[in-house]
């Protein structure tokens, strides 16, 4: 797994710096922080030789020392860290909907990257999240926009992987209305987004559901929350699944 670099860590570093009071943050706030919200595995993780800091943290010192944020007139120097600037702040506001759910859903640490990268990559171009619905009456979402599209792809989702009549969770199994009875076990099932998903301005509805379908599990809630704790992404999504048939199916 490659190491996290330098331009992946600019959107989040200016999201954390804009929530903070008067736009300015030190650089070990900043380490603080992006380690919590990101939680770095692999070689990120590693501490390196003959030093306190983790490959991880030295990249996000990196952003000083190299003046990147700087550079980019995103932020100034201030004191022992940064402080927002207009533009950086704008460039924020147009993603901030996207670094929020990516930061805020527990996803994978690689799955992160890869969206932070893809996100960054278009510009000013809008990104919507589509964010996870556990239930019909529990929807967490920014906009009226983001709360159709994703309550619309559960129902497709539902839909696709019902099979005869009946949908279990795709790890351990448990069948709500096997469980509960028909009065109190209908659409219990949540949908849990393997890898972030997002529409991209341009895309349609129907490119948005094939590339969906690809990256949508259906889980019950003590599965959904295992992964998210866990962190479990993309990757190894299917060593989880294998090991949970194993135990319950």
């Amino acid at each position: 797994m490659a190491r996290i670099s330098e331009s992946q860590l600019v959107l989040p570093a200016l999201y954390l710096m804009s929530k903070s009071d008067g736009g300015v943050i030190t650089t070990s706030e900043l380490i603080r922080s992006l380690t919590s919200v990101m939680h770095p595995t692999g070689i990120d993780a590693e501490i390196l030789d003959g030093r306190r800091d983790t490959y991880f943290s030295q990249k996000v010192r990196n952003l000083k020392s190299h003046d990147t944020l700087v550079r980019k007139n995103y932020a100034t120097n201030y004191g022992e860290g940064f402080k927002i600037t207009a533009l950086g702040a704008a460039y924020v506001e147009t993603h901030k909907n996207a670094i929020d759910y990516l930061l805020h859903d527990e996803f994978n640490y690689e799955d992160v990257k890869t969206a932070i990268m893809d996100i960054t990559t278009r510009g000013n171009n809008r990104v919507i999240p589509i964010e996870e619905i556990v239930s019909e009456g529990r929807i967490v979402t920014r906009n009226v926009q983001s709360r159709e599209r994703s309550s619309r792809l559960r129902m497709i989702a539902i839909e696709h992987f019902t099979h005869n009549n009946m949908i279990c969770c795709d790890c351990c199994g448990f069948n709500f209305p096997d469980y509960y009875g028909p009065n109190y076990g209908l659409d219990c099932i949540e949908i849990h987004h393997i890898k972030p998903i997002f529409q991209y301005q341009g895309d349609t509805f129907d490119q948005l559901v094939s590339n969906a379908l690809q990256n949508l599990l259906p889980v019950c809630p003590n599965c959904h929350r295992v992964i998210h704790k866990n962190h479990i992404g993309s990757n190894n999504i299917s060593d989880f699944i294998n090991e949970m048939r194993q135990r319950f199916v």
